[in-house]
């Protein structure tokens, strides 16, 4: 397939879809592939979406998508039945499209060298499959690829549904079937991601989609708005966060530098494969907008300068793009005119597999449990243009002996009828889960004070369960004597994995006071200092509550080095808890109720919340807090009326009570007699408005979080994810 690439200066010219020359292979059964930088906009499938800052986006046909946009991702393909129905596409007769029409569009863009997209998901599509659904799934893509013309899907999956069921295994899955099936055809069906930054750390939510398509996927372009302080910390700068405006060039880089090298806990994603995802306008989403474009040009140079230049950019979306804002002003797709001549003028050509050789598919790394089965064969095949399928003539040396843990490496190697050869390694872990350790951190005790090393230290095996029996201690702690003291923690399953951990303790007399000692209800600011744990912490940006030798490596605190007060033992602190997040009232279901709260202790402590009635405890749950954590109190066979919250810890020497009531869901409140809903307002679990001739009340914490959000996707009955937010009564 030809490349697709802008080489006139579009700013200077007007564009129609005249300039664009059809490349040799865009038949109307052919998937189209920019070869070169893409510039990928989502176009919505549905009309007059409202903004984040008061504006309408209009329903647009395909036809009068700017032709900058060389790839356009349809939103959205979506489950319209109950959980497990497989997700589909249907075209939103708003739109003013019929079928017939919405298919000639979508083969003209293939015309103009300019693929077409199915995006899998959005803000508001709870997908939620199941083992034994791939091929199910992959038949329903290929259907609506045969019917619309497809050239490949986005993976846009949010919220719950990215880790839903088992959804991280069915999807890539279902992918891969399709992939194979047109690869056959000698064609590439796209797939593409769009996860949010924050879900690409090593242990991210995407990474189990990124791992399952190694091979398979094209490009990911990740969301870089609506993550407010999620960030990246560099050293010399400190933590960049993405809604910093300031930092903006400096964030883009580090961000994309992070990623296209795997490191600062970001999984890798090759550089020609990273494509950069920015809002269109402050309309299209709440944080992210990039207001001068020169900072995104610069980063994006400073990347092609060490050698990595991205693929391009992705925005959220078309429709923002030619949309207004709330003073009725056009935004006159700016962004297209700004970023479309900077991408296409790039030399941005991904490397291409060697002509004439034969194409391996399914060789991505994988890992075997120990005493599993594995077939070295198993989902892999080889393609060759000429010679077609040659599966049955691979060859693999090497062995994997699933008895034993280990890395084993495999050769695999393939030769076509020209004696053109493919050899491709790919490794074999097999692995068993090692034991966890838990409640082992470095401590300070006064002299002649009692030392239990077992206390609060607990072993658990995924295989073998509670091991905390099993665990052996080296070294120990002489309390009477001043110094300081290493005791060295292991335990070994039945697989003979075992897992290690060190702990100080330090024995020191009661020393001087510290001024500035760590306070858990203050406010603190960057550049702010403490002392805590015998060491002053410095904070790298806003924070509250935030426990400093809790912060691990990438949080707001960082140690500058022992304090020089107390002789380096932890300040005394009254144990203490508080709770946010609790409503007056709670909607009761069939007499079941959920309760969820937030708890910030200053000390690791036990804590059981009890909701009582007349002395009767209707409802009790226990967990075990130390620092921020969340509780969830579900109760049953319940009645509506008046009760108390009653959370204490383990001895009941701290104890808080708070008055709720729960409220019988029997849609029973009338229209009128609360405040009509109103965009901005902070709203508070608990509050109940009237909008769109309903009555809503705001979800208890976490999600009453959601009743401030912003209107189009917010607003009670009318919003995308209004649910997630409120309960209509």
């Amino acid at each position: 397939m030809k490349s697709f690439k802008f080489n006139t200066l579009f700013s200077c010219i007007a564009l129609t879809t005249a300039v664009l020359a059809a490349p040799a292979s865009a038949e109307g059964s052919a998937m189209v592939n920019p070869q070169a930088g893409v510039v990928v906009g989502y176009w919505h499938n549905w009309c007059d979406g409202a903004g984040y800052k008061g504006g309408i986006a209009p329903c647009v046909t395909l036809a009068q998508v700017n032709p900058q946009y060389n790839v356009v991702d349809v939103s959205f393909m979506k489950s319209y039945g109950a959980n497990g129905s497989i997700p589909t596409f249907k075209l939103d007769p708003a739109i003013g499209l019929t079928e017939a029409q919405f298919i000639d569009q979508i083969s003209e863009l293939n015309r103009q060298g300019r693929a077409v997209l199915i995006a899998l998901g959005g803000a508001d599509a709870h997908i939620e499959l199941r083992n034994g659904q791939e091929q199910d799934l992959a038949n329903e893509i290929i259907r609506l690829v045969e019917k619309y013309g497809f050239d490949g899907l986005d993976i846009d999956l949010e919220q719950a549904a990215v880790t839903a069921a088992d959804n991280q295994i069915v999807i890539p899955a279902a992918l891969r079937i399709v992939k194979d099936h047109y690869r056959k055809q000698q064609k590439n069906f796209l797939i593409t991601m769009a996860p949010e930054f924050p879900y690409l750390t090593t242990s991210g939510k995407y990474v189990p989609y990124i791992n399952a398509l190694e091979g398979y996927y094209d490009w990911i372009n990740p969301q870089f708005y609506n993550q407010g302080g999620d960030g990246i910390y560099i050293d010399g700068i400190g933590w960049i966060a993405q809604n910093n405006d300031n930092l903006k060039q400096e964030f883009i880089y580090h961000i994309a530098n992070a990623l296209a090298n795997g490191s600062h806990g970001f999984t890798k994603i090759p550089h020609d494969k990273l494509v950069f995802g920015i809002p269109t306008n402050i309309d299209a989403a709440a944080t992210g907008y990039v207001s001068d474009p020169q900072k995104l040009f610069a980063a994006f140079e400073q990347l092609k300068n060490q050698g990595q230049p991205l693929r391009g950019v992705m925005t959220w979306s078309i429709n923002w793009d030619m949309g207004k804002n709330a003073t009725g002003q056009a935004y006159n797709e700016s962004f297209i005119k700004a970023y479309g001549p900077f991408i296409h003028n790039q030399d941005i050509t991904p490397p291409e597999p060697e002509n004439g050789k034969p194409i391996f598919s399914g060789l991505g790394h994988v890992r075997v449990k120990l005493g599993g089965v594995f077939n070295p064969l198993d989902g892999v095949s080889a393609y060759d243009a000429e010679d077609k399928d040659l599966t049955a003539d691979i060859q693999v040396t090497g062995d994997v002996n699933t008895q034993q843990l280990g890395l084993y490496p495999l050769t695999y190697k393939v030769t076509d009828s020209d004696n053109n050869t493919t050899e491709q390694v790919r490794t074999v872990e097999v692995y068993n889960t090692k034991p966890e350790l838990s409640g082992i951190h470095n401590t300070s005790i006064t002299v002649s004070a009692p030392f239990d090393p077992m206390a609060g230290v607990s072993a658990n095996d995924a295989e073998d369960g509670d091991l905390t029996h099993s665990i052996r201690i080296e070294g120990e702690v002489n309390s009477d004597r001043i110094g300081q003291y290493e005791l060295v923690y292991s335990v070994t399953d039945s697989a003979g994995e075992q897992s290690r951990a060190v702990r100080i303790v330090t024995v020191k007399e009661q020393g001087a006071v510290c001024e500035n000692l760590w306070n858990p209800s203050k406010i603190y600011l960057g550049g702010d200092t403490v002392s805590y744990a015998g060491k002053i912490w410095l904070a790298g940006w806003w924070t509250q509550g935030e426990q400093p030798d809790l912060a691990g490596q990438w949080g707001v605190w960082k140690s500058q080095g022992d304090s020089d007060c107390d002789s380096g033992l932890p300040p005394v602190i009254t144990p203490n808890f508080t709770i946010s997040g609790l409503a007056s009232s709670y909607p009761l279901t069939q007499g079941q109720v959920s309760i969820n709260f937030n708890v910030n202790t200053n000390q690791a402590m036990e804590l059981t919340a009890s909701l009582v009635q007349d002395e009767r405890i209707h409802a009790s749950s226990t967990a075990n807090i130390n620092g921020n954590g969340a509780m969830v109190l579900q109760g049953a066979s319940l009645d509506a009326g008046a009760y108390q919250l009653i959370i204490s810890n383990k001895d009941n020497s701290l104890k808080q009570q708070f008055a709720l009531s729960l409220v019988a869901d029997d849609g029973g409140i009338e229209p009128g007699e609360y405040p009509a809903y109103s965009a901005g307002t902070q709203y508070q679990a608990g509050d109940i408005v009237t909008n769109a001739g309903g009555v809503y009340q705001c979800r208890p914490w976490p999600n009453s979080g959601w009743c401030s959000g912003s209107a189009p996707y917010y607003a009670p009955g009318t919003g995308s994810a209004w649910q997630d937010a409120w309960t209509k009564h």
